[in-house]
């Protein structure tokens, strides 16, 4: 049998408890090739394993589960090791995955026609997160906004005929207040063109400003549509496709010859009153980024964008770019009563919500959900200021644990241990005398969970799954809860090394699931 002929192992944390600390299904995918039964297979494997020494160090049992399972389970010794690592490790364990290779990362890119609405909240925070982690991974990411705000775009001359008051297009209170606000500016413009490129760039310094003071996202570059017009970028791209022998004449329109490369039917580049279309710029702009020297791009599109995915996949292999992804995201709807801004209208604005339940929480409940999945948001549980408003839970739980190590560093200040507190109550050092202070089940049950933590980074480097933090913050918030309420870490005057050190640790990982989710991390509440 051909070395690696059946794929990548699989070694991956099991989500039930008693199936090991790793499991692998490893006799499972070589059972068709080895002709044998998956457990008789992982039966063989795990008996050579235990004869192994250096895995008798790291795990107290290797056992076979059905249908072909090996589960595997952590000495806890070796957790003590793991855990005395993890704290003296900056990157709280987490390995460096992305080793500065270069991404290029673009999300929201919202078209400058009006303020954003709660569906475009998915693409923001998703977007925000993950660049996060990205960066916390070892990736060098940029991020970057597209602004569709070319003069000749079909959107900002319709745009631009609402403002002279020729048409009723992108209609709304805020679209209303714009246009009284600059109208001795618009009254002087004689073409929707020019009244619309002015006004879309008026929109998007609004969305600017309010991504960046209220919904508190940044970006490293901003690339208008109009750009690529003025540099002749566009014009480019489109002799490099017809140069290639890959466009052609019918009906008075340029096509793009994509079914050569899989599409279902060829694309419009041009259309018959000569005006290019979105296809024709967006293929500019991603090529142009590509020069830029990515080793990756990734897009976040919405749900109304699907049907662009493939069309946009085949143009970029014609210029030999294959390096990209496209992240679609799906509906989010409000369960509750919403409280509306009058002078908004009917759309719900993600402004709105953020003043409704607050940052923190709007954040949270957005990044619940795969990006992929339909998610509804619970508005009453989001304003809840209690325990069962999850994003306040975990806060509380970080607010606690800062709570015990300002007490815990005035009762041992005088020890050496507590010299090793510093003011923003992080260990400069916790030693294997301190850690072998642990005994009980408990105590290494919070230790295992707080390992989990760069297979969780690990894991969303790649594949995208920002909600496995979410999950995870919270799980690790009632394990510490558990365990505090087991376990006295401070007994009078008298404080539990081994059980302070856990808490430190503890907090520090809840505070940095926090940070990359964009959430804050109150000391006090």
């Amino acid at each position: 049998m051909p070395a690696g002929s059946f794929g990548k192992i699989k070694i991956e944390r099991p989500q039930r408890d008693g199936q090991g600390d790793y499991a692998t299904s490893i006799a499972m995918q070589i059972a068709s090739f080895a002709n044998r039964k998956p457990k008789t297979i992982a039966k063989i494997l795990t008996k050579e394993l235990k004869n192994d020494s250096e895995l008798a160090k790291m795990f107290k049992d290797i056992q076979v589960a059905s249908p072909g399972f090996i589960n595997f389970y952590f000495a806890d010794e070796y957790v003590g090791k793991l855990l005395l690592k993890l704290v003296k490790d900056d990157r709280l364990g987490a390995p460096d995955v992305g080793k500065g290779k270069k991404i290029n990362f673009e999300f929201i890119s919202v078209n400058p026609t009006g303020q954003l609405h709660i569906g475009h909240g998915r693409a923001a925070f998703f977007g925000d997160s993950l660049a996060r982690i990205l960066s916390f991974a070892g990736f060098d990411l940029v991020r970057e906004y597209y602004i569709n705000n070319a003069r000749q775009s079909a959107q900002i001359k319709e745009l631009g005929k609402t403002a002279l008051k020729r048409g009723t297009s992108y209609k709304s209170p805020y679209l209303d207040k714009k246009l009284r606000e600059f109208s001795k500016s618009l009254s002087r413009m004689k073409n929707s063109e020019a009244a619309g490129y002015f006004l879309a760039n008026k929109i998007q310094k609004d969305i600017k400003d309010f991504l960046a003071k209220k919904a508190k996202i940044k970006f490293d570059v901003w690339t208008e549509e109009e750009y690529l017009y003025k540099k002749r970028l566009v014009a480019e791209t489109f002799r490099e496709l017809k140069n290639k022998n890959l466009t052609y004449e019918n009906d008075g329109a340029v096509w793009l010859k994509t079914t050569k490369y899989g599409d279902t039917q060829d694309q419009v580049l041009v259309r018959q009153n000569g005006e290019n279309t979105y296809f024709m710029a967006d293929i500019a702009y991603h090529t142009d980024k590509a020069k830029r020297g990515f080793d990756k791009m990734i897009d976040i599109w919405g749900a109304d964008h699907q049907g662009h995915v493939k069309r946009m996949g085949v143009a970029l292999r014609m210029f030999g770019i294959k390096k990209f992804e496209i992240l679609i995201t799906q509906i989010v709807r409000l369960k509750g009563r919403v409280k509306l801004s009058k002078r908004k209208g009917n759309i719900v604005a993600l402004e709105d919500l953020i003043d409704d339940i607050g940052l923190d929480s709007t954040r949270y409940f957005y990044l619940t959900k795969s990006l992929n999945s339909q998610m509804e948001i619970d508005l009453n549980l989001a304003r809840m200021q209690n325990n069962k408003n999850p994003v306040f839970y975990i806060q509380y739980t970080h607010a606690r644990i800062c709570s015990i190590l300002r007490k815990s560093k005035t009762l041992i200040a005088s020890t050496a241990f507590g010299a090793r507190l510093s003011d923003k109550y992080r260990l400069q050092e916790i030693n294997k005398k301190t850690l072998d202070k642990l005994g009980e089940r408990g105590e290494f049950d919070l230790a295992k969970k707080l390992l989990a933590f760069g297979d969780i980074i690990e894991d969303i480097a790649q594949d995208y799954q920002v909600h496995r933090l979410t999950t995870y913050v919270y799980e690790l918030a009632h394990e510490f809860n558990q365990f505090y309420r087991d376990f006295r870490v401070i007994e009078g005057r008298v404080v539990n090394e081994g059980g302070l050190a856990l808490t430190m640790t503890t907090g520090l990982v809840i505070k940095q699931c926090l940070d990359l989710l964009g959430i804050g991390a109150p000391e006090k509440m």
